[in-house]
């Protein structure tokens, strides 16, 4: 009787440790991947590609008319006296420095565009993958892309913070 009652505990034991650990369910994801897929990335690349090109074709524009202008200067020095060759020299690096501006402006209006472009894309993402986590019951949803981090995780996970403080003696 006393093994029947044991092999009825340890059963009851086994069987609630296999439904527990079905009940925690995994997932994952290539983010990076889903990103990509989406309709609205495609647009965005384009309308980045286009004003990179509008920008680009602008600093090539600066460029040349720096070049020619470098290349008056050179011919035309050695006639010019000592005042006309210092502002000659002044008006040449004030057309490279508004150049060298202009690129990182452009540089950093364009990290800001991709920015603004891609957040509400990645926002509709991140919106589709808590929802599907939430009505499929995931625990956790690992984001398998490259340097990524988990992207939901539900409020019945257990903190276990205090845990491994505790293990560490902190």
């Amino acid at each position: 009787m006393k093994k029947v009652v044991k092999f009825v505990v340890a059963a009851i034991f086994v069987c609630g440790v296999s439904l527990n650990s079905q009940a925690q369910k995994f997932g994952h994801i290539d983010f990076e991947e889903l990103i990509a897929a989406m309709p609205e990335k495609a647009e965005a690349q384009k309308t980045l590609e286009k004003e990179y090109n509008e920008m680009k074709g602008i600093i090539e524009s600066m460029s040349v008319e720096f070049n020619k202008k470098m290349l008056a200067a050179q011919q035309s020095y050695d006639t010019l006296s000592k005042a006309s060759q210092q502002l000659l020299e002044q008006e040449l690096q004030d057309m490279q420095n508004r150049i060298m501006q202009y690129q990182q402006n452009a540089e950093t209006q364009l990290n800001q565009r991709q920015q603004e472009l891609l957040n509400p894309i990645i926002d509709k993402a991140e919106g589709a993958v808590k929802k599907i986590a939430a009505k499929e019951g995931f625990f956790y949803i690992f984001d398998t892309s490259k340097g990524s981090q988990i992207l939901y995780y539900s409020d019945k996970s257990i903190d276990v913070m205090p845990l491994v403080k505790k293990e560490l003696g902190i």
